[in-house]
């Protein structure tokens, strides 16, 4: 599969998303809506409850595997409530992973 030069996160997302269905993984993911402002901005969030905020962009099952991927392009970085996620999912033994299409190698290699 052939990565774009630059790319958006939705078109990063929707390359691993093709990969990982293809190697027979089950994925999770949610979409942003769009919102607008009584004062008719428009503005765009995942809706989350509870303490959803900076809940993974995919989370993926295979077997007895189970993963939970942030997915990053450009110098965007990770947010601290997306490390707490990563952080507390990694705790219960889930796969947590930061991943930029830089390393598109070793996602092939952790979803293979």
């Amino acid at each position: 599969m052939k990565l774009k030069a630059k790319q958006s996160e939705a078109d990063f997302q929707k390359q691993i998303i093709e990969l990982a269905k293809y190697r027979g993984w089950r994925v999770a993911t949610f979409r942003k809506v769009r919102v607008q402002r009584k004062n008719g901005s428009v503005y765009y969030e995942t809706p989350v409850g509870a303490d959803g905020v900076g809940w993974p962009d995919l989370f993926l099952v295979r077997g007895k595997r189970v993963i939970a991927a942030e997915l990053k392009v450009g110098n965007n970085k990770a947010t601290v409530e997306q490390m707490q996620w990563l952080e507390s999912l990694a705790a219960t033994g889930v796969e947590c992973h930061v991943w930029r299409p830089s390393w598109w190698n070793v996602i092939e290699d952790v979803l293979a």
